[in-house]
């Protein structure tokens, strides 16, 4: 998407990372990560294959998931709550990346506080309040609430493009299909 974005540079875009747990009854502390991959796979040669595409997928954009890294699946809800601060900073796109990294290419789990602190401290959005505002149950009803209204949409998965809250796309996306919809928009404008 981003390099979809650089071709329509005379045009202001302002992205939002919106909260969606594809795990919302994720237990606090997250799951082993074999166990989850069964489950939620069926087996472990369905995983394997699954995870294989994405990371041919990967590497088609010098994306190098380390899957195997990956010990918890974590609750990520603390991940969402970090990136609602992100926002207050204007920080939310480089903080997700972080996530994003650490975790597929560094197996941390992101549902773990002392990670996400290290992290908003890497991004300088940390202060004293700020554990105290991950253990807390501020922006919860927020957040939750941003997810229930992504799901009544028909929101099932990531990733999600919603763009000038009218066109929704689901799924990667190649960036012909952005250019295409980025050219609609700026005609109609």
């Amino acid at each position: 998407m981003r390099s979809s974005i650089a071709e329509f540079s005379k045009f202001k875009f302002d992205l939002i990372w919106r909260p969606f747990q594809l795990n919302p009854d994720m237990p606090q502390n997250g799951i082993d990560r074999q166990q989850y991959l069964e489950i939620k796979f069926n087996g472990k040669k369905n995983a394997r294959n699954t995870y294989k595409k994405i990371y041919e997928e990967g590497l088609k954009h010098n994306i190098h998931f380390q899957f195997e890294k990956i010990k918890i699946t974590p609750n990520s809800f603390s991940s969402h709550k970090l990136l609602a601060l992100a926002f207050k900073f204007n920080k939310q796109t480089i903080v997700l990346e972080s996530l994003f990294y650490e975790y597929f290419i560094e197996g941390v789990d992101i549902g773990n506080h002392n990670e996400l602190i290290r992290i908003a401290k890497m991004h300088k959005i940390f202060d004293k309040n700020t554990l105290k505002y991950l253990e807390s149950d501020k922006d919860k009803d927020n957040l939750l609430g941003e997810e229930k209204y992504a799901r009544e949409l028909g929101i099932q998965g990531v990733p999600c493009f919603i763009m000038n809250k009218e066109i929704v796309l689901f799924g990667a996306q190649n960036k012909k299909n952005f250019i295409e919809i980025f050219n609609k928009l700026s005609n109609e404008q």
